[in-house]
Formats: C-alpha cells, sequence, structure tokens
C-alpha cells in the first residue's frame, strides 16, 4: 500500500447509539479549531507561554506517536517510507494542517534521519493570529509535537520537529525538518525538556 493510497474515511466509524466515533481501534472525538484556539489562549494566560508550549508539544507527540502505532498495524505498507509518509497523510486527513513532504534521508545503522515539507492552513498558527500579532518564534506547538512523536516512534530512537519558517510568526507558511536531536543548537532545549519522558522510555 503507498501512502498516498491511505484513506481515513473509509474506516472512520460513526456509532450513533453508543455516541463513539472510532478509528480502527482508537475512539476519536472532533472539536471546533475555535474551541481549541481558546483552550490555548486561556492556558497561555494561566501558566504562562513556556509552560503552555510544553503541554502542547507533549500533546502532539502523544498523538503523533500513537498514530504512528495504529497506522503500523492497521495498514501493510509498500515501504518504510510509504509507512513514514502515511503521518502526513493522516495529519491532513484530521483537518489539523495540509502536510506535504520534501526531502527525506535515512541510514539507520548510523543513526541518521532527515525529513522536511511543508504546512498549509495550519490551524494553530490561525488560531495565534487570531488572538495576537505575529510571534518572535513559531507557534505550531501540536504540529511539531505530531511530527516528532511519529518520527520518533517509526526510527525507534529520539527525532525532534523544528519548524523554520511559521506563519504564525509572519512567514507565508509553515516548515517542518525533523532530524535528531544532537544536530540542532540551542534551539532544541525546550523540544527536550518536553519529550524527556517520552525518550526516556526509549531507552529502557
Amino acid at each position: 500500500m503507498k501512502a498516498t493510497d491511505f484513506n481515513l474515511s473509509t474506516d472512520l466509524k460513526f456509532d450513533l447509539e453508543s455516541g463513539i466515533t472510532s478509528f480502527k481501534d482508537s475512539r476519536l472525538v472532533m472539536f471546533d479549531t475555535n474551541a481549541m484556539g481558546l483552550l490555548r489562549e486561556k492556558l497561555l494566560n494561566e501558566i504562562g507561554y513556556d509552560k503552555a508550549r510544553k503541554i502542547f508539544l507533549q500533546f502532539g507527540f502523544q498523538n503523533g506517536y500513537a498514530d504512528f502505532l495504529q497506522m503500523k498495524t492497521a495498514y501493510n505498507f509498500d515501504s518504510e517510507q510509504d509507512l513514514l509518509a502515511s503521518g502526513p497523510v493522516i495529519h491532513t486527513y484530521e483537518g489539523i494542517v495540509r502536510a506535504t513532504p520534501r526531502e527525506f534521508f535515512m541510514n539507520r545503522e548510523k543513526g541518521e534521519f532527515y525529513f522536511t515539507g511543508v504546512w498549509t492552513n495550519s490551524y494553530e498558527a490561525e488560531q495565534y493570529l487570531f488572538y495576537h500579532e505575529p510571534s518572535r518564534e513559531p507557534v505550531c506547538w501540536s504540529l511539531v509535537g505530531y511530527a516528532s512523536g511519529w518520527a520518533t516512534a517509526f526510527f525507534g530512537k529520539p527525532l525532534v520537529a523544528i519548524e523554520p519558517l511559521c506563519v504564525g510568526k509572519g512567514d507565508d507558511h509553515c516548515e517542518w525538518k525533523i532530524q535528531p536531536p544532537h544536530i540542532w543548537g540551542d534551539e532544541v532545549k525546550p523540544y527536550l525538556e518536553a519529550y524527556e519522558e517520552f525518550f526516556n522510555k526509549l531507552k529502557k
């Protein structure tokens, strides 16, 4: 199966009697983006920028990691690259962002990994700009968390996604870049703090 052959709608189940919507073995819930934007804004105001960012990074990471495990067991992809690329596809189907992969390189034996792409219509950037002027930093926290979680589950070793470009800070589009933590500079520190618990589990 190619990543582009995946169609989330064929495996969605709506059970009106139980009130449960599911995808394979996972229960799904849907929220309006305005509600998610308000939640984010309330957290920023109540607990501060750094703590709110950490929560959304962790939220995204857990979501991406879990989605990967679901996709890996539920479908038989033609190649490892198709399995990896199904992450951006499912992220797009979920209505979170349109994700378009660009460059990819991997050498498992040497621990090398490099994956880049473009995000279009990020709900996080949209909601951030609804409340604020453009930021000095990228703001798509749950998106980079998701990409980090998905890629880490795929690779079996810690990987971190960061946004070089973000609509939330005035760029005309968002981009992601995923690499091992040691490749990044000081900018990776808040991400490592957020993912510390997840990465420690990989070492056990």
